[in-house]
């Protein structure tokens, strides 16, 4: 879902699909979509199935900001804590945003 691949209104495995698929415990696999449901990533509807929510295209967008975000945040720390420069570290931002522009 964060990286698009799973539509709004997209069907999902269903439990015992997906543990197959994956090699893990049906109830495994039944916890991860309870986890998917509570955030509200997934609706179910008995004796449909699993459905991925019309918000979670927003929401996984915010999570990704957010965990890019938290990321950032433990570099910049370690920066500081070594006393880099504000510039050096723009710099350095930089060149590795470029580095990753130019692998796409």
């Amino acid at each position: 879902m964060a990286a698009g691949a799973l539509k709004p209104d997209e069907e999902l495995p269903s439990v015992r699909a997906l543990a197959a698929a994956h090699l893990i415990n049906p109830n495994t696999a039944a916890r991860a979509y309870l986890e998917l449901e509570h955030e509200g990533l997934v609706t179910k509807e008995r004796g449909t199935g699993t459905f991925v929510s019309p918000q979670a295209a927003q929401l996984s967008e915010e999570r990704r900001a957010a965990m890019v975000a938290e990321v950032l945040d433990k570099a910049l720390r370690q920066a500081v804590d070594v006393q880099m420069e504000p510039e050096q570290i723009r710099r350095i931002f930089e060149e590795r945003l470029k580095a990753s522009e130019d692998r796409r």
